[in-house]
């Protein structure tokens, strides 16, 4: 361990402190993703705190999704969030190559069905209008990110339900039939899991998600998509880019 001391004449608890060490650790890699921490004992002893010293320090960082505790197993470091850029228009497959990540997908339900208001009135179509729902959970690398349920006008969707709904990125096969897509607007939330988000996930139920609500026009400002994505929120972020 580094040689970094607490203070305890210092206004910064030494929880706080403990935490700063722990999380130097993380970025700096000499805590890696993947690996198991010392044990609460090992760092009472080396930092001369008490046992609740340690688990708010750990738990400061669980709460930021930089640590994971394992049941059985100990404390381990989490991989380093996914960053998604807002500035361009793509789906999760294309972003997850971008980032030289395999992305794959797992269908949860599909259906043709009468719309709801909600969504007839996001898609501007009518309600006696069938539209295609496609619950998919999105993984990188084989790891669960997130569950995406997108609704598509009848016209669109047929598109996509002749293709292996589990192997590919909607937008791509929606251009390859002629579909231009030219803008998107979202809103982004934070919403508790699920009991089926727990499961799908693998998070456990009432944890904090981000949703993102997206709403996608063709290049004739007609609405083709309305998604609802809920992503873990530990391993997934937004970056905006904002001038003046």
């Amino acid at each position: 361990m580094e040689t970094r001391k607490l203070d305890d004449s210092l206004p910064i608890p030494l929880y706080h402190q403990l935490y700063e060490i722990f999380f130097d650790k993380i970025e700096k890699g000499v805590w890696v993703p993947g690996c198991i921490i010392p044990t609460e004992s090992e760092l009472i002893e080396y930092y001369q705190v008490s046992r609740t010293t340690v688990r708010e320090a750990i738990n400061l960082l669980v709460q930021s999704g930089y640590l994971e505790k394992k049941q059985g197993r100990g404390t381990m470091v989490c991989k380093p969030r996914l960053v998604e850029n807002l500035n361009k228009l793509t789906g999760f497959a294309e972003e997850m190559e971008r980032k030289e990540l395999v992305p794959s997908a797992k269908l949860v339900h599909v259906d043709e069905l009468p719309a709801n208001h909600p969504v007839a009135e996001k898609l501007k179509i009518s309600l006696e209008d069938s539209i295609i729902l496609i619950k998919r959970v999105r993984l990188a690398d084989g790891e669960p990110i997130a569950i995406e349920t997108s609704y598509w006008p009848k016209s669109i969707g047929e598109h996509l339900l002749k293709e292996d709904l589990e192997s590919v990125a909607f937008y791509k096969i929606l251009e390859q039939h002629g579909v231009q897509l030219l803008e998107a607007d979202e809103e982004i939330s934070a919403v508790a899991a699920t009991k089926e988000d727990s499961f799908l996930l693998g998070v456990k139920e009432q944890e904090p998600l981000l949703q993102m609500e997206r709403l996608t026009l063709d290049n004739n400002r007609n609405p083709i998509e309305f998604a609802r994505t809920k992503y873990r929120s530990n391993r997934y972020t937004y970056h905006v880019h904002l001038k003046r």
